[in-house]
């Protein structure tokens, strides 16, 4: 009676050692996507393949079981998220300088600038400007939680340069180049703090080089809580020039700051 038992025991021990083949349907994520973390689950206890949004399993009914548990973790809806990434340049400028409309004489050589004498007098104009701005642009995005999303704006501007050819001769030649303004990043929400890994780029045409592109651009990873702005970073640029020419001087000083700061939220 009792080696019946044993028998009967070992029988059923056996039996659920035996390899069985399940496919699992997938209802949020991808196979492709799950696949790496459930081979990592199953290790030589198995073996899984993908196909479409299934996983094809073979393993133990206990191997099994113990997958299908892990995937009620991993295969949930994704979290609706809107992204935002906002750009701001303040600018300040300031300008100073004269500049005689009139003549000089200097070792016997006469000097005139602009128109000369007015009413018999020469013109002497003092030069003082101040200017500040502000500008910025914003960009919003909805994305799945954990999926890439990319959102990218601009122009193909055409640049023109100039040269000579290996006979002297003068040619010019145009090229287009592309502009533009955008950002890539991947966000996932753990409570109420939110990681990101974004690639950010802003260019512009230059305001003070005719035919230069000014290039701006952010690539890391950070963490902040939801629906609250974090900074990416930021660039601080100082301007002074001095020009001296025939009767004439000017002076410029300025600064400009740029920012780039995102947000992440839920989507309703």
């Amino acid at each position: 009676m009792t080696s019946r038992i044993l028998l009967l025991a070992l029988f059923l021990f056996s039996a659920s050692l035996r390899a069985e083949t399940e496919i699992i349907p997938l209802n949020y994520r991808t196979a492709e996507e799950i696949l790496p973390t459930a081979q990592a689950i199953m290790g030589n206890a198995g073996r899984i393949s993908a196909y479409g949004n299934q996983l094809i399993v073979n393993a133990s009914p206990g191997k099994i079981q113990e997958l299908r548990t892990l995937l009620e973790q991993l295969d949930k809806q994704p979290k609706q998220l809107l992204i935002s990434v906002e750009t701001a340049e303040d600018r300040a400028q300031d300008d100073s300088g004269y500049s005689v409309n009139g003549s000089a004489s200097v070792g016997g050589v006469e000097v005139q600038a602009g128109r000369g004498e007015v009413q018999g007098r020469d013109q002497v104009r003092i030069i003082r400007r101040n200017t500040a701005g502000r500008s910025g642009n914003s960009q919003r995005i909805q994305a799945s939680e954990g999926y890439p999303a990319l959102i990218q704006v601009g122009q193909n501007v055409p640049l023109t340069s100039s040269g000579r050819d290996a006979y002297g001769r003068v040619y010019q030649n145009t090229e287009y180049h592309a502009v533009t303004r955008g950002f890539y990043v991947t966000a996932s929400v753990t409570g109420d703090i939110v990681h990101v890994a974004i690639s950010s780029n802003n260019d512009r045409l230059s305001q003070t080089h005719p035919g230069v592109i000014d290039v701006q651009s952010a690539d890391t990873q950070l963490s902040g809580r939801l629906g609250e702005w974090m900074t990416l970073g930021g660039v601080a640029e100082d301007i002074d020039s001095d020009r001296n020419g025939v009767l004439q001087h000017r002076s410029t000083q300025g600064r400009s700051d740029t920012s780039v700061r995102l947000k992440v939220e839920l989507a309703n």
